[in-house]
Formats: structure tokens, C-alpha cells, sequence
């Protein structure tokens, strides 16, 4: 069964109650292993049991619809890691869908709540302001962007539990999750970035995971939308794995035509070369 851990007293409860009061639509950013995924799903209880109707939107349930064969045959995968135009892609595909999500459902009845990795290029495009009819609702006060900050001991125990569920998976997405040999080197890529951004003046090789330098990243990162940082400094132990809900929540995917329009459109206006530069500068808002 899942179940809301969250104690009522815990400042995370409260600034969870205040999001689902003031919020329509609630984006979780950060790297993997700061607890996104059960912030999302914590959050999602919390709304459900006051009468909101949640809609989910996340990277890893959007750029599936994109991995089609005659996609992958163009854009395939290189070390694990997605093509430039198919991150490009899902990421022009997520301004729509959010906007289409928004004008088909009323609020408050209904909520959307995302993760968004950002990292890389992930969904990147819901930070980054554009001119188009989407951009004056991201910049809405009832648009909210969470920053889970974990303590060095909470990211500590992340990771201890991540090598469990890599070997156990106790969820079907489990096994897609990043193992903590790369959680640790997508920590160090974002350590040297924060020194690029001038967020830190230490070089070095191996640094321990900082809170601090993590949140001014991704506060850097989402300048152009109204941010929270929710501190997490208690070890919270849901009863199962974070990917589980009570009932099956709807999720927001591209359309086989929207991800046939979206492609035809990117390759009829850039190049691959301009796409990668693009998406390599990800970080540049």
C-alpha cells in the first residue's frame, strides 16, 4: 500500500499543502538521486486526498513515445545516452503538451505535476523563456518549480539505497534508474559547471556532494521562474518503491503525429550540427 510518510509537522508537509492550495501546475527539478521521484509521488498523494485530479508529466514516461524505430534509426542512442534531436524533440514537445494539458482542464480540479531533470537538456525547454502562448503561464505565480535539496547524509543514504534497488528492483522503473557510479559523475559534471557559472572558485577532482553548490546550479538554471528550494534533511522511508501510487495516475506522452510533426519540423528548420550545439550549450539561459 502506498502512504503518505510525510509527517504533518515537517516543513516539507506544509510547503506541500501551500503548492496544492496555490499551484496548478508543480515541476520538480534536479539531478537523479535527490529524491524527485518521491517528492513527486508524496506530493501527488497529498493533492489526491484533498479532491485535486493529478496529471503527471516526467522525462523518462515523455521520450519513449520518441524512441520509435524509424526515430532511433536516424537518432540512435549512444552509450546509453539520447540523441541530441530527440532530447530537442521532447523538449519542444513538452511546451505543447503543457499548454494543451493547461487549456483542457480546469483548475483547480486538476494539477500537473512534473519531473524535469534539466540536466543535459532534459525538458530543458520548460526553463528556457520563448516567445510563444505558453510562456506567460510558465512565469505564472501558480506555475511552481521545486528544487529537492537533500543534506549531504540524506544523498548519502540515496545512494546506499539506489545500490539495493539496482540489484532488487522493487518497480519496473527501478531498472532504469541511474546507478550511483553515475549519480556521482553527473554530480562532478555539475560541480564543474557551477565553477564555469562562477557559483564556485574550488577546483578539484573529486568533491563531495554540496547542497549548496547543487541548488545555486539549478536556481541559475531556472532564473526565469518562480523557484523553491525544499530542503530535505530527514530520511523519509516510504513503505515501497517511490514509483508506486494508489491507482494509476494519467501521464502527459506525445502522440505518434505530434512526435512525426515535432521531428519534421525540427529537421526542416536546423541542422543536426545546430541541434547538438544547442542542446551541448543546454545550460546558457
Amino acid at each position: 500500500m502506498t502512504d503518505i510518510i510525510l509527517k504533518p509537522d515537517s516543513k516539507i508537509y506544509r510547503t506541500f499543502q501551500n503548492l496544492i492550495a496555490d499551484a496548478d501546475r508543480v515541476f520538480f527539478a534536479g539531478l537523479p538521486g535527490v529524491g524527485k521521484s518521491l517528492m513527486l509521488q508524496q506530493l501527488t498523494l497529498m493533492a489526491k486526498e484533498v479532491g485535486r485530479s493529478v496529471h503527471l508529466i516526467q522525462w523518462d514516461t515523455a521520450r519513449p513515445a520518441f524512441e520509435i524505430s524509424e526515430v532511433m534509426q536516424k537518432y540512435p542512442e549512444v552509450d546509453g545516452v539520447t540523441h541530441a534531436m530527440v532530447r530537442k524533440a521532447v523538449g519542444m514537445w513538452a511546451r505543447q503538451g503543457v499548454e494543451d494539458w493547461d487549456n483542457a482542464h480546469d483548475k483547480p480540479a486538476h494539477m500537473l505535476i512534473g519531473e524535469v531533470p534539466l540536466v543535459g537538456n532534459r525538458l530543458m525547454e520548460l526553463a528556457i523563456p520563448h516567445d510563444d502562448k505558453i510562456e506567460k503561464m510558465l512565469k505564472n505565480t501558480r506555475t511552481q518549480f521545486v528544487i529537492p535539496a537533500p543534506s549531504k547524509a540524506v544523498r548519502n543514504v540515496i545512494e546506499a539505497n539506489r545500490e539495493k534497488t539496482i540489484v532488487e528492483p522493487r518497480h519496473e522503473k527501478e531498472t532504469k534508474d541511474a546507478p550511483p557510479n553515475v549519480l556521482r559523475t553527473l554530480w562532478h559534471d555539475l560541480y564543474q559547471l557551477a565553477g564555469e557559472l562562477g557559483l564556485t572558485t574550488v577546483e578539484a577532482e573529486k568533491v563531495p556532494y554540496s547542497s549548496e553548490i547543487y541548488t545555486a546550479v539549478y536556481q541559475h538554471l531556472l532564473q526565469h521562474r518562480h523557484v523553491q528550494v525544499l530542503d530535505i534533511d530527514d530520511i523519509l522511508k516510504p513503505s515501497g518503491s517511490a514509483y508506486d501510487f494508489a491507482s494509476k495516475i494519467p501521464e502527459l506522452t506525445a502522440s505518434p503525429q505530434q512526435v512525426t510533426e515535432i521531428l519534421t519540423q525540427l529537421e526542416a528548420n536546423f541542422t543536426i550540427e545546430q541541434v547538438e550545439e544547442e542542446v551541448n550549450n543546454w545550460y546558457k539561459v
